[in-house]
């Protein structure tokens, strides 16, 4: 049985210990796209894959169920993400030696890097309007974002190069990046207007993962509480109005607000034993989605909120699965022995 150590793979990545394996899982969504209104309805799934050493890009066609290789290149291609309208998917690589974000069109052609060869990219947010992506980039011992134009290839640093940060995600409209600052004392929940001046400090915290409704009206995070756990909170897009809306998530793995903005679906219990779950945004109606013996991980909502696609290591490897939304009807999408790593559709 292979382990698999957190050093193999780029710093973006999270373990998740479970039967015995150090299972390394992508930042889901991680590196996932922004969901706002323009897009669209295809069901098709990219997924990346370690194969015989080697992690590449595929996608599931879902009109036919089969499996197309999109990369083929040494190295790991990682994490990657469709852009909101679908166009174009982007992608962590590190084939020209540190990893670099790039992009290609759904074929899996037409590839190019995007960020230049200095800079160490480590996660990744689409902007609604499928043309800018916010960057989370390694720089001299801290995590900083920028913001790059597809067009142009042009980057803008939008917080300060001395701040730790995390990316978190795009308000619906374009007009804020929220994000995470992780240096102690100072840790917070901001919002800073990419386009101009404006920076807002949302909640004074240690949180992680923010991420936006797409009525633009409410945030979730997870925040560490005194016993060590991790809560599911929601504020509103000024930061008022706080509610624990579930307690004894994985905070590592990012949760997921259902397209209509009542629900969020997210990741609890143990490490060995993770399930789905989904809370109302306003603590209630909380219902498991899945129950068994083994890891779920990375659920992530379908733009039209009939369904979610979530990662389960039902054989002792990750493979991708969907369910509807009330957790049944679950269909196993690939059958691989190989480890499945983050997916997104």
């Amino acid at each position: 049985m292979t382990i698999f150590r957190e050093s193999d793979y780029l710093p973006f990545l999270r373990p998740i210990r479970s039967m015995g394996v150090i299972v390394i899982l992508g930042m889901i969504l991680i590196a996932g796209c922004a969901l706002g209104d323009s897009r669209s309805d295809s069901k098709d799934v990219v997924y990346s894959v370690e194969v015989d050493g080697n992690i590449d890009v595929f996608k599931i066609d879902s009109a036919t169920g089969d499996s197309l290789r999109l990369t083929t290149s040494d190295g790991s291609d990682l994490a990657p993400a469709w852009s909101p309208n679908k166009e174009r998917i982007a992608f962590i690589s590190d084939r020209n030696g540190k990893s670099a974000l790039w992009l290609m069109d759904p074929s899996g052609d037409a590839k190019r890097q995007v960020t230049s060869p200095g800079i160490d990219v480590v996660n990744f947010r689409w902007s609604p309007d499928s043309v800018r992506i916010a960057v989370e980039a390694l720089g001299q011992g801290v995590r900083t974002i920028s913001i790059l134009d597809t067009e142009t290839d042009e980057m803008v640093a939008l917080t300060a190069p001395s701040e730790d940060v995390r990316v978190g995600d795009w308000s619906p409209d374009g007009e804020w990046v929220v994000y995470s600052a992780v240096e102690g004392a100072d840790s917070a929940i901001r919002r800073r207007n990419p386009t101009g001046v404006d920076e807002i400090t949302l909640a004074i915290t240690k949180g992680t993962n923010p991420r936006w409704s797409q009525n633009g009206q409410w945030i979730a995070y997870s925040r560490m509480n005194e016993s060590g756990s991790f809560d599911l909170v929601v504020i509103d897009k000024d930061g008022d109005n706080e509610s624990v809306v579930a307690s004894g998530i994985n905070g590592e793995v990012p949760h997921d607000w259902a397209p209509d903005g009542r629900q969020i679906v997210y990741v609890g219990g143990s490490e060995k034993n993770a399930e789905i779950f989904v809370v109302g945004r306003n603590g209630k109606n909380l219902e498991q989605l899945t129950s068994n013996r083994v890891a779920d991980a990375g659920p992530r909502w379908n733009p039209d909120g009939a369904s979610i696609l979530f990662l389960s290591e039902g054989d002792g490897s990750f493979d991708v699965y969907s369910m509807e939304r009330n957790g049944e009807q679950q269909v196993r999408m690939t059958t691989t022995v190989d480890l499945v790593l983050s997916a997104d559709w």
